[in-house]
Formats: structure tokens, C-alpha cells, sequence
């Protein structure tokens, strides 16, 4: 049986920060924003105090680190989804791709962004620190469905304005899920937009103002 090489230092580190946003994600689906604490967060990854400090020195930062390292756990099953997109009729391929996008408001990721949404609201350590991070994960959702739609979809001026709006209404649409078990009726405004996105698309591209070329003196 051959010899496995002992773990690197930075291998030991990595397993340690994976441990720690494993046992987040875990404690915030189970128990919610509420009562996760670092503590418990310390205590469901079996890691020492000193630990948990040298990757994440607050509370704040552990937690955001956590929904984005869900939202990258999405990112993959999404991912491995796509595969199974259609690829010949390019309207097709559009809806189905918003069908996915719809999947990521649906579910667990999304709960627990918006409890983490509502607790910045009054936390001064907290809002910062997840006003960039949704800034970043704004952007990787725009990226992930550029790549879903292909071009020349992806090319097509006025699309971040048309994904913009496509975004508000499944927020929107997923705020009302949490409390009314109305998933018909959601699922026929999403479908109701997927026949509209098209329209919407075509009048963001007519309205979204082009940058001006710089001209070189």
C-alpha cells in the first residue's frame, strides 16, 4: 500500500477554513441566523478557538464567508445542470436558463441570504462586509448566466439591464415564498416572464446608453 505524503502546512489551513464554512452553512440552514454563533459554528467543525479567530477574526466575516461559500456550492450544481441546457433553439436555451437562475431563489441559499439581509439592517460589523460581498456575487451570477445564454445572447447590449430586473422580480417572488405557500402562482409569474424576457431585452438594448470612445488628442 503506498505512503500518502503528509498534508502541507497550507493543505491543513485550507481543510481547516473548509471545516469552519461547512459547519456555518450547516448551523445557519438548521438553526438560522439567530443562533449561530461562533461558538457553535467552533464547536460542529471540532476546531480550536485560536482557529476559527485566524480565519475569520469576526462573526461578520465568518458568516458572509459562509453564504458565499453556499452560493459557490450552487454555482457548481448549476454548473453541472447546464450540461443538460438545449442547445438548439436559442429561446429554449433562454428559458431553461432562467429556470436555473429561478432555482437559486427557491431554495436554502436564498433563505439565508435574506436572514443575513435582515440582520444587517441594524448591525453596524455586519453590512459592510455583506454589501461587498453581494456586490461580488452579483457579479458571478451575471458571469455564470452570460456563459449559461452563449452567444450571441451574451453580447447583446442591454442584457445587464434586462438580468437587473430579471433578479428584483425573483427576489421578489422568493421573499413571498418564505412566508405563503404560493408556489403555483409564482411559478406562473416567472413563467409569464420567461415569455416577456425577450421583449424586456429588446427594449434595454434600444434604451441602454453606449459609452463614448475617448478620443486621443
Amino acid at each position: 500500500m503506498p505512503v500518502r505524503a503528509p498534508r502541507t502546512q497550507q493543505q491543513r489551513r485550507d481543510e481547516t477554513r473548509r471545516a469552519l464554512l461547512d459547519a456555518a452553512v450547516e448551523s445557519l440552514i438548521e438553526v438560522g441566523f439567530a443562533r449561530t454563533t461562533t461558538l457553535e459554528v467552533q464547536r460542529r467543525a471540532d476546531v480550536s478557538r485560536g482557529a476559527l479567530l485566524h480565519h475569520f477574526p469576526s462573526k461578520a466575516e465568518l458568516l458572509v464567508a459562509a453564504v458565499d461559500h453556499l452560493a459557490e456550492m450552487r454555482a457548481k450544481e448549476l454548473k453541472v445542470l447546464s450540461s443538460q441546457l438545449p442547445a438548439g433553439n436559442p429561446r429554449e436555451r433562454t428559458e431553461a436558463v432562467l429556470d436555473l437562475l429561478w432555482q437559486c431563489f427557491s431554495g436554502t441559499f436564498f433563505q439565508v441570504a435574506m436572514e443575513l439581509r435582515t440582520a444587517a439592517r441594524t448591525d453596524d460589523e455586519l453590512r459592510p462586509v455583506l454589501i461587498v460581498a453581494e456586490k461580488q456575487l452579483r457579479e458571478r451570477i451575471f458571469a455564470q448566466v452570460r456563459s449559461l445564454f452563449g452567444t450571441p445572447l451574451a453580447d447583446t447590449p442591454g442584457l445587464e439591464r434586462a438580468l437587473d430586473l430579471t433578479l428584483q422580480l425573483m427576489i421578489g417572488a422568493a421573499m413571498s415564498s418564505v412566508l405563503h405557500s404560493e408556489d403555483r402562482r409564482l411559478d406562473l409569474l416567472i413563467e409569464d416572464w420567461k415569455a416577456l424576457f425577450p421583449a424586456v431585452l429588446a427594449h434595454a438594448a434600444t434604451t441602454t446608453v453606449k459609452p463614448k470612445p475617448v478620443r486621443k488628442r
